[in-house]
């Protein structure tokens, strides 16, 4: 018998996964090569730019693996948002 699936659950641990090896997130989800990019990409970071960069490259991984965008796709997204400006709501504006 199969155990029900709880999103919650499974992206705690891939956050957890992430906090021990870089890539974690997308190896649990079968993405091999993808994973082990991140991998590759979190040593070279962490010695290059330290633990900011290792962060990023991280996030990067979970962010993949959770929501199918990295964070570029995601940071674009909201420079398009600001763009665009505030959208007001019928009724919820100031006058």
């Amino acid at each position: 018998m199969e155990t029900p699936k709880n999103p919650m659950i499974d992206n705690a641990i891939k956050l957890l996964g992430e906090a021990f090896l870089p890539g974690a997130s997308l190896l649990m989800d079968g993405k091999i090569v993808e994973g082990s990019a991140h991998l590759i990409a979190g040593t070279w970071a962490k010695a290059a730019v330290g633990p900011v960069g290792l962060a990023l490259v991280i996030a990067n991984s979970y962010s993949e693996s959770v929501t199918g965008k990295n964070l570029l796709k995601h940071l674009s997204k909201v420079a398009q948002d600001v763009q665009a400006g505030p959208t007001r709501q019928e009724g919820h504006g100031h006058e």
